[in-house]
């Protein structure tokens, strides 16, 4: 098998695990793999082409081009309320099976004190169990950083294509970055390409949001006079 480097374009059957698996064992044992990756006769293998990333030497995954939104441990994701049952909701995440949502999975909930969500509300998660071809477990367990997770209200939900929603997941996004030096507002980006935004009124955010779906071919240079059509658009 062809050994790559990473952060560099590798194709299936390339074997990365002198990237992934450098270290002592102590460290070793602290990393996961996500999607497009797999071991192999202790060896990790690419199973998907694309560009090998890494988050805190600690989580590696491959960057690819795919229409269906595959659940990975740990995920950000922004899903549907489909249904409810006697002890879980049941959730679209946009993957090929919906999933559970247990009533004790919010923050401070307990048996006698359920959270009151609805079929169609949308809310806020984080993958908690991810297992192949069953449903996957989501958590709205409040952890302590910035994202909101739980119910989202009074917001609007677009959909963009997966590897759009990891571009815009980066802190450094300067597209979300010159929007928020232009009007205040909230927003949410699933790993599963699902976005909720929020600001003071219905005709801002849905400003807000055709400018993400209108950037997503867009190159860095082109972003200033995208943002400056979306002042004009609101009279800023």
């Amino acid at each position: 098998m062809i050994s790559v480097d990473f952060n560099n374009v590798v194709l299936p059957g390339n074997d990365v695990s002198h990237i992934v698996l450098k270290g002592d064992n102590c460290k070793r044992s602290e990393k996961t793999i996500g999607p497009g990756l797999k071991s192999v006769d202790n060896k990790i293998i690419v199973c998907n082409g694309g560009v090998l990333r890494c988050k805190d030497d600690k989580y590696f995954w491959i960057e690819y081009f795919k229409k269906k939104y595959i659940p990975a441990k740990d995920d950000v994701v922004v899903g549907i309320v489909a249904a409810k049952t006697s002890e879980m909701y049941k959730v679209d995440i946009g993957a090929s099976e919906l999933a559970t949502l247990p009533y004790l999975a919010f923050t401070n909930a307990t048996k006698k004190n359920r959270p009151d969500i609805k079929v169609g509300n949308v809310v806020a998660a984080k993958i908690k169990m991810a297992t192949p071809f069953m449903e996957s477990e989501i958590s709205c367990v409040e952890y302590a950083n910035s994202i909101i997770f739980g119910q989202l209200e009074n917001g609007f939900l677009i959909n963009v294509s997966l590897n759009y929603a990891l571009r815009l997941r980066k802190s450094n996004s300067k597209l979300l970055y010159q929007l928020g030096q232009m009007v205040p507002y909230e927003i949410v980006i699933g790993a599963n390409g699902k976005i909720w935004i929020h600001s003071a009124s219905i005709r801002t955010t849905i400003a807000i949001g055709n400018a993400i779906l209108n950037a997503e071919h867009l190159e860095e240079e082109d972003i200033p006079q995208l943002v400056k059509s979306f002042n004009k658009s609101l009279n800023i």
